[in-house]
C-alpha cells in the first residue's frame, strides 16, 4: 500500500512511501522527523502519530512551540 505525505512546515513538499503495517510514529522516523514535533491529518481530521498507516494521503504538519 502506498501512503502519500505531503509536509507543511518543511524543506520537502511530498513523499510518497510505501505502508505495511508500520505506525506513522515508525514512518516519520524513518524520515528523520521527531512524531513529538508534527501533526497528522487525514481526511480533514488529525491522527494519533502511534496508530497504524493506511493507505491514501496525511498531510504532515510541523507544530511550532516556545515560551
Amino acid at each position: 500500500m502506498k501512503l502519500k505525505m505531503v509536509f507543511v512546515g518543511f524543506d520537502r513538499k511530498e513523499e510518497v512511501v510505501e505502508v505495511n503495517g508500520q505506525k506513522y510514529s515508525d514512518i516519520l522516523e524513518s524520515l528523520g522527523i521527531n512524531p513529538e514535533t508534527v501533526v497528522i491529518v487525514k481526511d480533514g481530521l488529525p491522527v494519533p502519530t502511534d496508530e497504524v498507516a493506511e493507505e491514501g494521503e496525511v498531510k504532515v504538519i510541523r507544530v511550532i512551540s516556545g515560551g
